[in-house]
Formats: structure tokens, sequence, C-alpha cells
């Protein structure tokens, strides 16, 4: 039989022990205080899943500026854009392009240019600033004749009118009212051989189909006789010199031409389309030979940013994949690099073009100091201009096809829905959220330690007791003071409750 001697009576109850454990258990620091928690929390190693997610974003970044850098270099507007047209005739035409233009040759053939129907007074006068020429009003339309000849119509379709009035005009004055009324006709002043001056009416613009007429309210009461302001009266559906007063100097007509022998006609002169993109004006009637080709000084820019692109694209990937990842723990990041080296020394295709690599077009690869990972690209601007010069559309097509090439390659890795590093990324946050409920979910309050050590041992997260708890546990912990006195003794001794060894506890078996 077990023998107890010093017993103190007052630890037959539990009472004098309760408060302090119930404090205790309360503030949890019976299962480790928050102190410790978060200096353990702060000292713990780097989530390694969180290094790999960083890294994967700083990747993507990367890959995401390298496409930016790409897509410019094969963008239609710099693609097609930077083309150059020169003309054999610049006194025959002129020439542009725009986005769009692709090197090729045009002859072309100008018989007749576009012109303006002009018309001028059959009188003239030895001043233009003095002498009255009549009063009344001029109705000036706008429109087309059904010509019967070249100076005579059955009809005059109006698309628009203006009526300009005249007050004792004089031929400048009127040429001044007829400008400023925007009735679409250009009014002159001209000075003839004999030296006096005469009053020239000409359409705004030019074609076949623009045409003008001019009818007079004349305040001599006779409108198309040859006195007064009707002398100014021009309508070819009218008798010459009864309405129709002013002589016709010059009759509208269309540009005709001929582009690589297809006929062609335009009512200007302005704008000819010669082929895709790619424009002339025509200054005369002759012949020219048109020639564009691709835009040398943009091709040497689109070069150097090829290069530029894929050696700072390819610094970064080294330096993400030496300093925070490991080749043999992400084989898909650590493969990107080499999979860029092969594409920079690939052989692609280019149409009839005897241009397929970039080192045929000054792009040189070097190789990694270290294998596995990316090497970088030099331009050679003499060997890109003897490329050019040879086939200048070829090595603009090589450059962009390359350029295609590696965005396709990098948005295999970056694009939405099927690209490797979304994928992964994916893969890896979803296993950073499970991990992370399982952490963070919380035991079932209302189980018991099945002794005080297991209590104490419990870590700080779970000491959310209700009062409830607390007193169950205080019950707990009476019953097993009965029990076994001297080992309650040593365990609240150890966890510094304010007990010391001379409390008057002594077992003996």
């Amino acid at each position: 039989m077990n023998s107890l001697s010093g017993y103190n009576p007052a630890f037959s109850s539990f009472d004098s022990v309760l408060p302090n454990l119930s404090s205790l258990l309360s503030n949890g620091l019976l299962l480790g205080s928050s102190t410790s928690a978060a200096s353990s929390t702060s000292s713990a190693p780097t989530d390694p899943i969180q290094v790999e997610l960083s890294m994967l974003g700083q990747l993507m970044s990367v890959l995401n500026t390298f496409q930016n850098s790409l897509q410019q270099i094969y963008a239609p507007s710099i693609r097609f854009g930077g083309g150059t047209a020169t003309s054999s005739n610049p006194a025959v035409a002129s020439v542009s392009t725009s986005s769009g233009a692709q090197n090729a040759s045009y002859l072309l053939n100008v018989s007749q240019l576009a012109q303006a129907q002009s018309a001028a007074s059959s009188f003239s006068l030895s001043d233009s600033g003095t002498t009255v020429v009549g009063s009344g009003s001029l109705t000036i339309a706008t429109g087309s004749y059904a010509y019967t000849s070249p100076t005579s119509a059955t009809s005059f379709t109006s698309t628009g009118s203006v009526t300009v009035n005249i007050s004792n005009g004089t031929l400048s004055s009127i040429a001044s009212a007829i400008n400023g009324a925007g009735a679409g006709v250009v009014a002159n002043v001209v000075q003839n051989s004999s030296g006096n001056y005469q009053l020239q009416i000409s359409q705004a613009s030019t074609g076949a189909s623009n045409n003008f007429r001019i009818t007079v309210s004349d305040n001599d009461g006779n409108n198309t006789d040859q006195n007064g302001l009707s002398r100014l009266a021009f309508d070819q559906t009218q008798a010459v010199g009864s309405g129709q007063n002013l002589t016709q100097t010059q009759a509208a007509q269309n540009a005709s031409y001929t582009v690589n022998g297809a006929s062609g006609s335009s009512a200007s002169n302005f704008g000819i389309q010669l082929g895709s993109s790619v424009s002339a004006n025509l200054l005369a009637t002759g012949s020219s030979n048109i020639s564009v080709n691709v835009d040398f000084g943009q091709l040497n820019t689109n070069a150097q940013s090829l290069a530029s692109a894929f050696n700072t694209a390819q610094g970064s990937i080294n330096g993400l994949l030496g300093n925070q990842v490991s080749r043999r723990n992400d084989p898909i990041a650590a493969q990107l690099p080499q999979l860029l080296n092969q594409q920079a020394q690939n052989s692609y295709n280019n149409g009839s073009s005897l241009l397929t690599m970039l080192s045929q077009i000054g792009l040189t690869y070097q190789s990694p100091s270290q294998y596995g990972l990316g090497g970088t690209l030099s331009l050679n601007v003499t060997s890109l201009q003897a490329a050019y010069n040879g086939d200048s559309a070829g090595t603009a097509n090589l450059l962009y096809t390359v350029a295609q090439s590696l965005n396709a390659l990098a948005n295999s890795y970056t694009s939405y829905g099927n690209g490797t590093l979304v994928n992964e990324t994916n893969a890896l946050q979803t296993q950073l959220r499970s991990r992370q409920l399982v952490t963070n979910t919380k035991p079932t309050p209302n189980t018991f330690p099945y002794n005080l050590q297991n209590l104490l041992s419990y870590p700080s997260q779970n000491s959310m007791l209700s009062a409830q708890q607390i007193s169950a546990l205080s019950m707990y912990a009476l019953v097993y003071s009965i029990g076994a006195p001297y080992a309650l003794n040593a365990l609240l001794v150890g966890q510094g409750l304010g007990l010391s060894n001379s409390s008057g506890f002594s077992a003996t078996a």
C-alpha cells in the first residue's frame, strides 16, 4: 500500500492551484506563447513553393516583354510600312508608299492628265479694278453636262448652286466675290498677250464629270446678251454668244494611263494606285519606271531590335535559372533558353529566297559559357547590307519570320489556357492553397488531452478554450492530484506555476 508523508491538506483540494492554472490556460501560456510562435515563424525557412511561384512570375514577365518587342518588329505597319519608292522620271510622276507596300516594279505610261473645266470672258479690259462690268447676280452651279460636242450639251445635272450678288462689279471685285462665295469654282483675273485683262473661271475639281454653269440676272434686263453682267453667262446648253458667253479654254477630262500595260482612268491626277499601298501623282504625260524596295534603315533598326530583345530575354532567364531555381527541380523553365538557342540557329522557309538562316543576314549566334544557359545574337551591319543589296525582300522576310517564330515559342509558355508556365503556376498555387487550408484548420475544441503533459505541450494555435473547458480541465487535474499528487507536483513545478519543492509534497512507496 502506498503511504504519503508530509501531506499538505491545502492540496487535498485543487482550489489553491486552480486560479493560477485557469489564468495560464486562458492566456494560452500552457500551449505556447505568441512571442515564441512569432519567433519560430520568422526563423522558419522560406517556402519552396513561394520561391518557385516568384521565379515563374518573373520569368513570365521577361517573356511578355520579349514578346512585345518581337511583335513590334513584324507588325504590319512596320513590316510593310518601311518601303521606299523611286521614279525613273520624276517629271512624269512622283510616288509614295504606305503601310502594306511590298517590293515591286511598275511601268507607268501617262497619255493624258486630268483637267478642270475652264472658261474666260470673251471681252477684255485695259484695267481690272476701275472699269465696271455690270450689276446684278450670278448663280453658279456645279454638276455635269450631257455633251454632244466639246462645247455643246443637251442638259446639265446640278449638284449644288450659289448665288453671288454683284454691284457695279469690276473684274477684280467680281473675282473676289466669286471666290468668297465658296461656289466650287475659282475666279482669276488674267492678263492676255495684248496686255489687257480678262476674267477666268475654273472648276475647283478636275475630271470629266466636274463642270459648272453660270446664269445671270442682269440689272439691264437682258440676261444672255453681250452687254453688262450677262457677258459672264456660261451655259453650254445655250448657244455661243447667247447664254454661253464665256469662252471655254479647257475642257474637263480624266487622266488616262497604263500600269504594266493595264489601262486606267482617274478624275484626279493625285493618289493613282499603282499597286498595294503604292500610289503616284501624275505630273505630265510620258513614261516612268517605279521601283518599291524595303527601306534599309528600317530593316537595320529591326535587326538590331531583334538582337537586343533576344539578348535581354536570355540574360534575364539565365539569371533566374542560376539564382532561384534548380534545373533539376524545374525542367520546364530550364528547357526554355535551349529552345530559344535552337530558334536562333534554325533554318526557315523563306519562299524563293536563298536566305534561310539569321547568320546569312548578319545576325550571328554565340553559344553560352555554360551548357544549358541562353546564348546571344550579334549584328554585323556590313553583312546585313550585303544581304539587302542582293535580296532586300528575302532579307526582310527572314527577319520577320524569325521574329514571329520566337514570339510563338514564348507564347507557348505564357498564353492563358495552354501556356506551360501558366499551367505550372496554376498547379503550384492550387498546391499551396491546399496546404494552407490544412495548416490553418483548427482541431475540434471539445477534445481534451488524456493527461496534463499533453495539455502542456499543445501548440499555441490550439489554446482557444472556453471557461467551461477550463473548469473541466481543472476538475480533471483535481482528480489526477488525488491519485498521483507526487506526479502533479513535479509537473506543475516544471511548468513554472509558482510551486516549489518545499510546497509540502513528499511521497514514499
